[in-house]
């Protein structure tokens, strides 16, 4: 989204309409309220990060209980949170102060509390100021700090939280990759599929390793959004290599994440960029890859360097490159196809299972064709569209059996696996934002 300013005015007019909100959910309930809104200093109420960061108040209010109501209203002078929950307004109000309070993103938390008699709850002790531990109000009154240090000290708080945020999700998501089982071919819970330097042991140790590049990429993209694409992709290349030193550290030298280090460090440069500037986080992330594609293709066709890249100089296929250049279309099908088949009663890892098959019936696989050629990667390709013509209550164990047949072939399909990671990466961020009934005002 982009960032509006807003007037004096149109703060009393919502708070207005705030308050009679609030009236008409106690009239119709009869029971406790709270009301989430950001503490935003400044005339911007409303920012990417601004809304990303208010979602975690909603999921920390969501946790305190079960409500009765809820709903987020989108305001142009700021997000709005309704919950009405049965519980005791006291006991809320304990729960919201403890929510304010947990760490520094926690006091960018307006939690107010009202009763069902419409008294609204107050604080045992004063706020404190986000710059000098200080009663905030008292602050805020004096003008100790001055806006421009408020601000500046409140984009950086919504930048770490963000930042830690999307790193957590992109490392979960290479574990739920690495646990999905059965994968045939791959790493998982029941085996170490086609390879023999692997185990899912090393896949955790790995994917924690790129926890801290995870959020370089992303706060390198919000720090950097508006600059020069040339200037980023050379910071996020310097960063990736080092990245990938790191991970054989943590491996004993086993190549296991080096292909998701480029999808997610553009993936999540680009979410940086778009909750910081506005746009769409694919485009920015294809536009990032895009910046030097053309001659990494050539040098790619004339001196191959890596499995990949070979792949792409004898047979044209351009692997996760091609994919970020086609702003990652195969990982938003796979992420659609997750959600599908969870919709339908499967679990996780089942939802996994079943779209790793489909992704690798349509796959160019580049570790297939490292592997098995045009030949074996057309024999994988056949018989996965051959499960997927089963009832998806068999394809599960005809899965399991499809495992034995390609560590037999050693066929692996890497590429495959990749696009199943990046699209559980894709669900956690839909994740983040979940937030049930909106409406806008």
């Amino acid at each position: 989204m982009t960032t509006s300013s807003v007037t004096l005015e149109n703060m009393l007019e919502a708070r207005e309409k705030r308050a009679a909100r609030q009236r008409a959910l106690l009239e119709m309930h009869g029971l406790p309220l709270i009301c989430l809104t950001m503490n935003i200093a400044g005339e911007k109420k409303r920012s990417g990060l601004i809304d990303f960061t208010f979602y975690e108040g909603v999921r920390r209010v969501l946790r305190m209980g079960e409500p009765v109501f809820f709903e987020v209203v989108r305001a142009k002078t700021g997000m709005e949170g309704y919950f009405v929950f049965s519980s005791e307004a006291a006991f809320l109000k304990r729960l919201c102060v403890e929510a304010e309070e947990r760490d520094e993103i926690g006091r960018l938390f307006d939690l107010d509390v009202l009763g069902a008699d419409g008294n609204k709850l107050s604080r045992n002790a004063p706020r404190r100021c986000l710059l000098c531990q200080d009663d905030a109000a008292a602050c805020a009154r004096s003008r100790a700090h001055g806006l421009e240090a408020v601000e500046k000290k409140t984009n950086e708080l919504l930048r770490s939280f963000a930042a830690r945020a999307h790193a957590y999700a992109a490392c979960g998501a290479l574990l739920n990759e690495v646990w999905t089982t059965p994968k045939p071919g791959l790493v998982d819970r029941n085996n170490c599929g086609a390879h023999s330097d692997m185990t899912v042991t090393t896949f955790e140790l790995s994917a924690n390793a790129l926890a801290s590049y995870f959020k370089f990429c992303f706060e390198t993209g919000a720090a950097e959004a508006g600059k020069p694409a040339s200037r980023m992709i050379a910071r996020l290349r310097k960063r990736g290599i080092l990245a990938e030193k790191e991970m054989l550290l943590s491996t004993g030298n086993v190549n296991t994440h080096k292909g998701m280090v480029y999808t997610l460090g553009l993936l999540l440069a680009g979410r940086g960029i778009a909750l910081a500037a506005g746009g769409d986080f694919f485009a920015h992330a294809s536009a990032l890859a895009k910046n030097d594609l053309p001659e990494e293709f050539r040098r790619a066709a004339q001196t191959p360097l890596t499995h990949g890249e070979h792949v792409y100089a004898r047979f044209g296929v351009k692997g996760i490159r091609g994919e970020a250049e086609n702003g990652f279309l195969s990982a938003r099908r796979a992420c659609a196809q997750l959600k599908f088949y969870e919709a339908r009663g499967h679990s996780q890892n089942d939802a996994g299972v079943l779209t790793l098959l489909q992704t690798m019936s349509e796959l160019q696989d580049t570790n297939l064709l490292h592997r098995g050629g045009h030949a074996g990667l057309a024999y994988a390709q056949h018989r996965a569209r051959e499960i997927n013509c089963l009832p998806e209550s068999e394809r599960i164990s005809a899965a399991l059996r499809l495992d034995a047949d390609f560590i037999a072939r050693n066929l692996s399909p890497g590429g495959s696996a990749d696009i199943l990671a990046t699209a559980y990466f894709l669900k956690a961020l839909e994740e983040l934002e979940l937030a049930g009934e909106e409406n806008d005002r």
